[in-house]
């Protein structure tokens, strides 16, 4: 996508040296501008990294420069974006790449929100080739994160930017205590200046890896130095305790974070061979279905990836989302659908409203309703006071008032979220989670996705993009698309998110995976249908 229109960018359609035609520009960073170009003989479609002249008159940024062209030059791996050409002309310095056309890591990342078991092993496997050639080759990459990794459309892996790489064995333009590299994805050595060797690249791979199958990095801060810190004392999350993962997939990303580099994988290859051996089922690959599964030669050794007991930190209850208005977007099944969830609050609502529906962590999972009167009752939010309802309903007992824009059947609806609820304590504890739900009233809103997806009433949705479901939780709201499908999938989610606001103990993010998990265990206890029954 271009980034510069043409009557800012000068460059854009100049021919350097009459060979590489400038197109359009692809990124920009702090000191150079990347172009997708074209070779006006051959046709082929470059990538050129431009440094202007007064950046190129300096003499540490050129030589960087050159570094980065002489580091691709020795570079010749599948895995790896390969240098084409270096040229100078009028005082501009141009790298000509291979143009992996693409989308980046982070992108997908913050797209999908989180990426499943199966594509991060094979992603993170085929990076570790990679890094293993050139570390074989003396190259340290230093700045390993979701956007240096490209996956292409063909499901291949390609890493990318060695603008800051290192030589080993070479200290020109070393200064010291200079961190190279990007805070969240640091290794302890790197922030503190030392002098690193390549098990710094597998720690900031498995800081990306952690971030693609939780949805967050490993330590995050108000500041750079808040971030650096943690990286030097703070242990990382049990990624167990976030989402649903396989216990080796959870031993490897602890394995691949210790602060020591000695008690780290010391190899790419070990790393590897690790990864691919947790199990992952290779139907959930959405990513790489091109690509080969990754597997261990059976002469290899098995090298045990032990969790130390330093590794399994207290779950944490940190809310991640802002204390004025925060969306949490969730992509469902790599299709153009959103859930939102809006929270005009991180702290949960005040629990001294009494509340009649209790839903405690046991297999009975219903509190006493009858010992207390419900608090008076939500009004209805701006966007569903708009509406031409047909239907509104309310269910004090069960806490619940459906409004619909079609004729529906309310009654069945208030029985769908009775067993829903009741539901809901016997599925945290099969999670193994102990704890007190308190579910408050709800406004249950059915109505057409295009009023979901109107900009009129939601500032900020993207165009051609479906949002099913929208949960306000300050506004104790679920709007849920009237649609057949959306009681045995957006429906549950919805409730799910509704049923786990007021649980101060569990994150967002924690929230927003359960709330998955419970729209599957829902359907196969035959929960969303109408006559179904708990087995």
């Amino acid at each position: 996508m271009a980034g510069t229109p043409t009557s800012v960018d000068p460059l854009l359609g100049r021919e350097i040296l009459g060979t590489y035609k400038l197109i359009e520009v692809l990124g920009q960073g702090g000191m150079a501008v990347v172009y997708r170009g074209r070779h006006v003989l051959t046709d082929q479609t470059v990538a050129i990294k431009a440094l202007p002249p007064e950046l190129a008159a300096q003499r540490e940024v050129k030589q960087r420069f050159i570094d980065e062209a002489r580091t691709l030059g020795r570079l010749e791996h599948p895995n790896i974006v390969h240098l084409h050409n270096f040229l100078e002309e009028d005082g501009h310095l141009y790298l000509v790449m291979q143009y992996a056309e693409g989308e980046t890591f982070d992108g997908i990342i913050d797209r999908e929100g989180r990426i499943s078991v199966a594509d991060v092993v094979v992603i993170g496997c085929e990076t570790l080739k990679a890094l293993g050639y050139a570390h074989d080759k003396g190259v340290i990459h230093r700045d390993i994160k979701p956007s240096n990794i490209i996956i292409r459309g063909d499901s291949s892996v390609k890493v990318m930017d060695f603008g800051i790489a290192k030589m080993v064995g070479s200290t020109k333009l070393t200064v010291t205590g200079q961190t190279m590299g990007t805070v969240r994805f640091m290794a302890p050595e790197q922030v503190r200046g030392k002098n690193i060797d390549h098990r710094a690249d597998l720690y900031s791979l498995g800081v990306t890896l952690y971030q693609a199958v939780t949805g967050q990095t490993p330590f995050d801060g108000d500041t750079h130095f808040d971030i650096m810190r943690k990286h030097l004392t703070d242990l990382p999350p049990a990624p167990s305790t976030l989402v649903e993962l396989p216990s080796e997939l959870e031993a490897v990303l602890l394995k691949s974070l210790e602060k020591r580099a000695e008690a780290r994988f010391q190899t790419a290859d070990e790393f590897r061979r690790a990864l691919a051996r947790v199990p992952a089922d290779i139907e959930d690959r959405r990513l790489t279905r091109s690509l080969p599964v990754p597997t261990v030669a059976d002469h290899e050794p098995v090298a045990a990836a032990p969790l130390s007991t330093a590794a399994m930190p207290a779950t944490s209850s940190r809310r991640r989302l802002g204390l004025q208005v925060t969306l949490a977007v969730v992509l469902l099944l790599g299709a153009a659908v959103m859930v939102l969830w809006v929270l005009l609050t991180d702290a949960p609502p005040p629990r001294s409203r009494p509340a009649s529906g209790s839903v405690a962590a046991k297999e009975s999972g219903v509190g006493s309703a009858a010992a207390k009167p419900p608090p008076s009752w939500p009004p209805l939010h701006r966007v569903a006071r708009t509406l031409k309802a047909t239907v509104d309903r309310r269910f004090p007992k069960e806490r619940l008032r459906v409004v619909s824009v079609r004729q529906r059947d309310a009654d069945e609806l208030a029985r769908l979220y009775k067993r829903a609820r009741e539901a809901y304590g016997a599925f945290l504890a099969a999670e193994g989670i102990n704890l007190r739900v308190q579910v408050g009233p709800l406004n249950l809103v059915l109505l057409p996705q295009s009023v979901l997806n109107s900009s009129e009433h939601w500032p900020g949705v993207k165009p051609n993009v479906d949002y099913p479901t929208r949960y306000l939780a300050a506004a104790s709201t679920l709007y849920v698309r009237d649609d057949p499908s959306a009681r045995t999938t957006d429906l549950p989610y919805g409730l799910a998110l509704h049923f786990c606001a007021r649980v101060a103990q569990l994150s967002n993010n924690r929230c927003l995976e359960l709330a998955g998990a419970f729209e599957t265990y829902l359907a196969k206890r035959n929960l969303v249908q109408g006559k179904g029954k708990r087995k």
